[in-house]
């Protein structure tokens, strides 16, 4: 006898189902599949990129004012998980070097959903100061990782993408069986 699976276990398959497969079980598109798994992995890096950074930030720079502590605070960590990040679009074949500005999108895109989703979250008494507290907490460093991270990912992109069309226009043409 086959377990029961839970309520959220059920939303979450019936979710990817919806998302990434067709009625036959087969993926819709392989790109956004893989564009959304390396933005669930981008989002792994900015996290441990925070984590680890966060302290040693606090103690190298305890001694300049607040505003410019915090920024440099959000900054650095942002900048150092977008190396990584945005490095992979030269490990990937041709084909696939559109990933990274996507997963970039998708990033994006969960930023969005979780601003929204806070706005149903917060306790209306104080809101102002919760959702002060979950963008600075949230809100803040993804949307620096989006723009640190997808700018220069989606530029790198198009120049190559750009330079791929220019290096086709200059390939001679073939003569070809099919074309007397």
């Amino acid at each position: 006898m086959a377990k029961e699976r839970s309520k959220l276990q059920r939303w979450v398959d019936s979710f990817t189902r919806a998302l990434f497969l067709d009625e036959n079980g087969k993926p819709k598109s392989a790109t956004f599949l893989y564009a959304f798994l390396l933005a669930l992995l981008f989002v792994a890096v900015y996290i441990a990129a925070y984590l680890f950074l966060l302290d040693p930030l606090h103690e190298a720079f305890s001694g300049i004012p607040t505003f410019w502590q915090n920024v440099l605070q959000y900054l650095v960590p942002a900048l150092v998980g977008s190396v990584p990040c945005v490095l992979l679009i030269f490990v990937f074949r041709d084909e696939n070097k559109r990933l990274v500005p996507c997963a970039y999108l998708f990033l994006f895109v969960m930023l969005v959903l979780t601003m929204l989703a806070e706005l149903l979250l917060i306790d209306w008494s104080d809101a102002k100061t919760e959702y002060t507290l979950f963008w600075m907490l949230l809100g803040l460093p993804l949307l620096l990782s989006v723009v640190c991270g997808g700018v220069p990912a989606f530029l790198i992109w198009r120049r190559i993408r750009n330079k791929q069309k220019k290096e086709q226009e200059k390939a001679p043409n073939r003569p070809s069986y099919y074309q007397t």
